[in-house]
């Protein structure tokens, strides 16, 4: 194993080979990796507490870089970190995931073994857009921002924000806003709780919430499909582009439900559930929301 310490900054720099990774960092309070990585190759993060900044890097480096922050009784010795690394010269994976007293989550099937670990790990990562991104944390933040293709970011706990994508975009929080602006691909996005607002190029888009506002707006639809837009309480309104040809299924439980596009209605007239035809029919739209208002807007 090559490492070099930067006592003045309290960063190791780790270039190793993938099975003699897994303490990489474990007695500095930072930790940093950087490498080259063919274009398309997926960058993963796994993290069990602490937020997750992704940039666009200034060059065609990915860097990881790593703070911890111990609380209570922890020390930053109960924490390192598992890099494995794609083979070289291949578009694969290459995963850095957090390790919690000697347990990494790199494993699947490694169960709950960080509960009694009280440090939090705030990740920095710079990379080109032509890497892919998975990225997971526990609790915390996550913040994406002209940055990568392909983009699924989970947390547990935390608002997520994502800007200027070139990819699809899959979006998860058990706790938070979520907001995706600048996308150019398909978006689904889904949160327990708190509002949620998609803005691309092209969809389909896909977003539910169990309490929030949703609000999504797409310019194209590169492909036919159904969509669905649902939250517990709060408003739905979804702006589609002009041409927009499809089934549509609209509910709320109290509320208005109104559109900018002519429908065709199917069945009865129902103030609080419509179904019917747009232009010349397709795929079917759902818009529901248990406590709000209903909007279909011409984009």
């Amino acid at each position: 194993m090559h490492r070099l310490a930067l006592a003045a900054a309290g960063i190791a720099l780790v270039s190793v080979s993938a099975s003699a990774q897994q303490n990489a960092g474990r007695d500095d309070s930072s930790f940093l990796w950087s490498k080259q990585l063919p274009a398309g190759s997926t960058v993963t993060i796994r993290s069990g507490n602490g937020p997750i900044d992704v940039r666009e890097s200034p060059n065609d480096r990915v860097e990881v870089r790593a703070t911890k922050r111990p609380r209570g009784r922890s020390s930053i010795r109960d924490v390192s970190f598992d890099v494995r690394e794609a083979s070289p010269g291949a578009e694969g994976e290459t995963r850095i995931c957090v390790v919690y007293d000697g347990s990494s989550l790199c494993d699947e099937n490694r169960g709950n073994r960080n509960r009694d670990v009280n440090v939090r790990v705030d990740f920095t990562v710079l990379i080109p857009r032509s890497m892919r991104l998975r990225l997971t944390t526990g609790n915390g933040e996550i913040s994406i921002d002209k940055a990568g293709a392909d983009v699924l970011a989970s947390t547990g706990n935390g608002r997520v924000s994502i800007g200027e994508t070139t990819g699809s975009v899959e979006v998860s929080t058990g706790n938070g806003d979520v907001q995706v602006e600048a996308a150019s691909g398909p978006v689904r996005v889904s949160t327990g709780n708190g509002q949620v607002f998609i803005a691309t190029s092209s969809g389909p888009v896909w977003a539910t919430s169990g309490n929030g506002d949703v609000i999504a707006r797409m310019k194209t639809l590169s492909r036919e499909s159904s969509m669905n837009f649902t939250t517990g309480s709060g408003s739905v309104r979804v702006t589609l582009p002009a041409d927009f040809n499809g089934t549509i299924d609209a509910s709320t439980g109290n509320g208005s439900l109104n559109s900018e596009f002519e429908i065709s209605i199917m069945g009865r007239l129902d103030p609080r559930h419509l179904r019917g035809t747009i232009g010349k029919g397709g795929p079917t739209l759902r818009l529901q929301t248990g406590n709000g208002n209903v909007e279909l807007r011409k984009g």
